[in-house]
Parts: structure tokens; C-alpha cells; sequence
């Protein structure tokens, strides 16, 4: 096994997937009907944007719980349970308690600076972030992704049939392929019954999540075990052919957001809309998985410099980028600009200086270097 195919390709896939991120959370102010309480709302709006969202917020999390779950075991059979769990309490879980108690508060203050809402800071922090308003801004997915760890830990100490588990190289067939879709379709929507789409729901101010997606977030990081295990990804492991996964990508892509501009969610209210919309999802999730993984192995498989950087600086990224995107995109908003181009120098902007922000930064202070 050479292992460069595996690790390269992944951590630049990483890498992508939060760069359009940061192109969905910057669309968000420009969409047409975008959320009441998204961060700062630009008057100016565009259907384009609703297009981008839309497409983008599908699968880009499911992807990053794979990847987790796909490094996750080896890790965790290397250094044993006490020691991964550490680990990850120092990278993850720590990151995660500082987010939510520190930055998400003013991160989340925008909803009412952008307004001209006479509260202030400490008043909105003491008293509103609170109750109705709280939220854990991008940082619900490391509270999320450390309770997964927690979790594989406990089944590890528990059961030895894991812990004797080795890399075997099993070709997927695509009665598993499509099994797997399946059975996230109907997991998605048995929680529709009982959950719109898109909302967010909170353990006791403890895990914020999609109640939709919550079979979706255990199924991918479940399936990112398992890729591991049977070799995807290695030199004589499974490769997502590329003129197989693409072409679906597109079209179940192109398919699911007729669907959803057509039959908008609200009106979503029979068993064959909410079906229709649960399977074009889960199609399209799971192709962007498998058609981009196609894509990054062949096109960027490479440990270069600049990918070098750019992966190893995807987790500072993500973390610093909403600190940079929401009060950018407050000060674009009085530019006599078209939306695309303040969209554009949005994401440019917040991209550069999260990156730098990271390697200039986080990367350099004694233990937080540790983290990032």
C-alpha cells in the first residue's frame, strides 16, 4: 500500500470541501429568501446565491464526517483509547468548548449589529445568546465529531472483534453502494416525519445539529470507518471511477435542485414530495463523496508546497473564517458593488485571511500550535 494515495488526495479533498464552506456560508448573504436569522443580510439578493446554497450545504459535512471516520481507526488502534481520546479532547474538544463559549457569542452578535439592534455585546452575551438565539455558529461539528470519537473509543475498549479488526482490501459491489443510499434515504426521511427540512435543533445547549441529517452524520462517519478498513483509496483498493461518479453528480445534482425550487420545502407535506426530496438528496450526497474523491485522486493527488499548506491549514480555516466572513460581508453591504462581486471579493478575502491567520498564527503560539 502506498500510502501518499491515500493521505494526499483526502487531506487536499479536506481542504476543498472547506473552502466552499466559506463559499456557502458567503452565498448566504446574498440569496434570495436566505434565513431570518443568518448573520448579516445583504439587501441586495440573487437567486444564483439560493442555487449555490442549496447545492453546496448538501454534502460538504457528510464528506468531512468521512474523512474523520476514515482516520479515525488507524489512529485510534496506533495509540490506543486513553491516548486518542486525549488527543482528540486536546485538538477537537478543546477547540469545540472554546468556540462555543468565546467566539460564537460575537460571531452570533452580528444578527443584531447588522440590524442596528440597540444591545449590547455583554448584554446580548449575558442574556439573549442564551435563550432563543443560542448556537454554536461552525463549531457544532466538533462537538458532534467528538462525541463520534467518544463513542468509537467505548466500542473499541469494549468489543475485540474491533480491536482485531486489520486493513483488508474488500472491492465495494454496488448492491453496498446503493444499499448505503438507501438506507440514508430512509433514515433521512423517517426524521422528516418529525423535523422540516433544514432545521437545528440543541442537547441541552450541549449538540447542535440537523435532526434530518443526524443519520447521515453517524451513516458517513460510519462509512468512513469502513472505507478504511477495506482498503479505499489504496494502490490496489477501491477508486471511484471518475465517468461513473461524475456524470451522476451532475445530473442527480441538477435534479435535486429542480425539485427543490420547484417543491419548495414548507410545502413538503405528503410522503412522495418528502420521499422525492430524500432520495434526490442522499443521490447527490453520496456521488459528491465518491465523484470528488474521483476528481481530487486524479487531478490533485500531490503533497506540493502550496496543497501542503493549504491542507494542513484547513482546520485553522474553517475555525477563524466565520471571525473575518460576517464582519466583511457588514461592510460590503454599503459598497455600491453588484452582489457577484462582493460575493466574490467576500470569499477571497476571508479565505486569504484565514489562511494566513493560521499559518501566521495559530500555527506559531505555544500549545495552540498543538491544535491547528
Amino acid at each position: 500500500m502506498n500510502p501518499s494515495n491515500r493521505i494526499y488526495f483526502l487531506d487536499n479533498f479536506r481542504a476543498v470541501v472547506i473552502f466552499f464552506v466559506i463559499v456557502l456560508h458567503a452565498s448566504m448573504s446574498y440569496m434570495a429568501f436566505a434565513p431570518e436569522w443568518w448573520y448579516v443580510i445583504d439587501p441586495q439578493s440573487s437567486l444564483f446565491f439560493t442555487a449555490v446554497v442549496l447545492l453546496i450545504d448538501v454534502p460538504i459535512m457528510l464528506i468531512l464526517f468521512f474523512i474523520a471516520g476514515y482516520f479515525a481507526f488507524p489512529s485510534l488502534s496506533k495509540r490506543g483509547p486513553a491516548q486518542f481520546l486525549k488527543d482528540k479532547f486536546v485538538r477537537i474538544g478543546l477547540p469545540w468548548l472554546f468556540g462555543v463559549l468565546v467566539l460564537a457569542p460575537p460571531i452570533t452578535y452580528m444578527v443584531y449589529f447588522s440590524r442596528d439592534i440597540p444591545v449590547s455585546l455583554m448584554e446580548f452575551w449575558r442574556n439573549d445568546f442564551w435563550g432563543p438565539l443560542y448556537q454554536q455558529s461552525v463549531y457544532w461539528f466538533l462537538g458532534i465529531l467528538f462525541l463520534f470519537f467518544v463513542l468509537l473509543s467505548l466500542v473499541y475498549v469494549l468489543s475485540a472483534h474491533l480491536r482485531a479488526v486489520q486493513q483488508k482490501i474488500v472491492q465495494p459491489t454496488w448492491f453496498l453502494l446503493v444499499g448505503f443510499i438507501l438506507l440514508m434515504t430512509a433514515g433521512f426521511l423517517t426524521m422528516n416525519f418529525f423535523f422540516p427540512l433544514d432545521t437545528w435543533s440543541n442537547a441541552n445547549r450541549i449538540f447542535v445539529f440537523q435532526p434530518l441529517r443526524t443519520p447521515l452524520y453517524i451513516g458517513y462517519f460510519v462509512l468512513g470507518l469502513y472505507a478504511y478498513q477495506a482498503g479505499w483509496f489504496t494502490d490496489n483498493g477501491y477508486h471511484p471511477r471518475l465517468l461513473v461518479w461524475l456524470p451522476i453528480l451532475i445530473v442527480s445534482g441538477l435534479l435535486y435542485l429542480g425539485y427543490r425550487f420547484t417543491i419548495p420545502g414548507p410545502t413538503q407535506t405528503t410522503v412522495v414530495l418528502k420521499a422525492g426530496n430524500a432520495l434526490l438528496f442522499n443521490i447527490y450526497c453520496f456521488s459528491s463523496l465518491l465523484g470528488g474523491a474521483a476528481l481530487l485522486q486524479r487531478l490533485f493527488n500531490t503533497g506540493s508546497p502550496l496543497w501542503k499548506s493549504l491542507a494542513g491549514s484547513s482546520f485553522g480555516i474553517y475555525y477563524l473564517h466565520p471571525l473575518f466572513l460576517f464582519p466583511l460581508a457588514f461592510m460590503f453591504v454599503a459598497l455600491p458593488l453588484s452582489i457577484f462581486l462582493k460575493a466574490l471579493l467576500l470569499i477571497v478575502l476571508t479565505m486569504l485571511l484565514s489562511w494566513a491567520g493560521t499559518a501566521l498564527v495559530l500555527k506559531k503560539l505555544p500549545f495552540v500550535r498543538q491544535i491547528f
